[in-house]
């Protein structure tokens, strides 16, 4: 009896520290593979529809300004948490994003609150669909900010 609560005890032990290692390790993984503090973005709008959808998962990798162009989509920080939206306009100090479902255009954004871009898999952004409803569940728990 004594064996098989510590057989019990163990293998749980064991599932556990499984999860912690994958809930703290892949973040962290990425985050140094991609080059960004925050490379996991769950998208919490239609702003982006019909390339991205509500409640998808896409990765950000940081890239240098200079790498940039137009019709890239990229997250940047705002007051409100985060945006990713596509570059329509390039300028020297700024650039301007949409969303690809939405009528106007954001107002432009220093080069210095962008995140970073969306990882493409082939011509099209990398995504997991549905799993950004598990980080908004997170995110309302209070473990999240917003992505629009």
């Amino acid at each position: 009896m004594l064996k098989r609560v510590a057989k019990i005890l163990l293998e749980t032990a064991v599932y556990v520290g499984i999860v912690i290692g994958i809930l703290w390790g892949v973040p962290n993984l990425l985050s140094k593979t991609l080059g960004t503090e925050y490379p996991i973005a769950a998208i919490t709008s239609g702003s982006m529809w019909p390339v991205l959808k509500q409640n998808d998962i896409v990765l950000i990798k940081a890239v240098p300004k200079e790498t940039l162009a137009v019709g890239d989509i990229v997250v940047w920080q705002n007051e409100r948490g985060f945006t990713i939206h596509r570059i329509i306009t390039l300028n020297t100090d700024t650039l301007v994003t949409k969303g690809d479902a939405n009528f106007t255009s954001d107002d432009p954004i220093a080069y210095s609150d962008i995140v970073g871009r969306t990882v493409m898999f082939g011509s099209k952004p990398f995504r997991i669909p549905f799993l950004g409803s598990v980080a908004v569940l997170g995110r309302n728990l209070g473990s999240q900010a917003k992505v629009e």
